[in-house]
Order: structure tokens, then sequence, then C-alpha cells
């Protein structure tokens, strides 16, 4: 099975409303309080390891929770997304 990690940096007004609809949606995170720009604004990583098929569910996801800017230069969200060589989960 072939696996994604999603890193979705976001704004702290938005990371619980996100976190919810992911969690709610079957996907399992790692929550890292981030801080990030100039302005030094409070931010939240999200991190995530979905399958190949979910990283456009999840980003969409990500995508509709996010509250809409209202000033052009200042970002929603940052998502990257890396391939994952190895995924193991110990129990």
């Amino acid at each position: 099975m072939k696996m994604k990690m999603i890193m979705a940096i976001i704004e702290d007004s938005d990371s619980n409303v996100v976190m919810k609809s992911l969690h709610d949606a079957g996907y399992q995170m790692t929550v890292i309080d981030s801080t990030g720009s100039l302005l030094r604004r409070g931010t939240s990583t999200l991190v995530a390891g979905v399958k190949d098929d979910q990283v456009d569910d999840a980003i969409n996801l990500i995508n509709q929770e996010c509250s809409p800017s209202v000033n052009p230069i200042k970002k929603r969200a940052t998502i990257m997304v890396f391939n994952v060589d190895h995924f193991e989960q110990i129990l």
C-alpha cells in the first residue's frame, strides 16, 4: 500500500475545525503547535499519514474548513505532501 504524509500548517483560529473535520472523516493526525511568519502568529502543524488515494480528499477537507482570508497576501493554509518509503504502526 502506497502512503503519503500530509503536513498542513494552519492558523490557530482554523485548526480546531480542520482537526475535527479530518477526525470525523477517519484521518488520524499529530498536531504540533508552531509559530510562523514575520509576525510570529500562532499556527498548528498537522501531520497525517494517508493512503495514496486519500490525499485529494484530505486536502479538500482542509480547504473547505479554512476561513476565507480577507488579506490577499495572507495564506489560509500551507500544505505539503511527501512520499513515504516506509510506514509502520507499533501496537
